[in-house]
């Protein structure tokens, strides 16, 4: 993978991950599922983390899907038996849609100690991936 290093330093570095090294010696990434406008960006990281990057700056996108995103990684990382599973919200204005998010999270019942939320600017993702949010000419709307 081309980008190895920036998406390490992503998972590291926005995501405070402290995955040891070898954890990243197998980086899988992916098109996944359409939640709302937009495609999740599935990594899977040393079989032992599972990351999805939805692109938005749609508040009540996030709304009406931000439960489903989560139970279905939670799911997902359940089945694969992954040890943690952080969702990644990748906006251009990172304040009103955190704001959305976290009050959401907090109250997503099913939640547990190995799932994280993280809303992070676009900008900060790592940019040669499959996903069309990674484009530089691409706009989340």
């Amino acid at each position: 993978m081309d980008n190895r290093k920036e998406i390490i330093e992503f998972v590291r570095g926005i995501l405070g991950c402290q995955c040891p090294d070898e954890v990243f010696e197998q980086i899988e990434s992916h098109v996944g599922d359409r939640f709302g406008n937009t495609y999740l960006q599935t990594m899977t990281i040393g079989e032992r983390l599972l990351i999805y990057i939805w692109p938005t700056n749609d508040p009540s996108i996030v709304k009406v899907h931000l439960p489903g995103m989560l139970f279905k990684g939670m799911k997902e990382r359940d089945q694969r038996g992954l040890n943690r599973f952080r969702a990644v919200i990748a906006a251009d204005d990172v304040e009103p849609i955190g704001a959305i998010a976290e009050e959401i999270f907090r109250d997503f019942r099913d939640r547990d100690e190995r799932v994280h939320l993280h809303v992070v600017d676009a900008h900060d993702c790592p940019k040669e991936t499959d996903c069309a949010l990674f484009n530089p000419s691409f706009s989340v709307q």
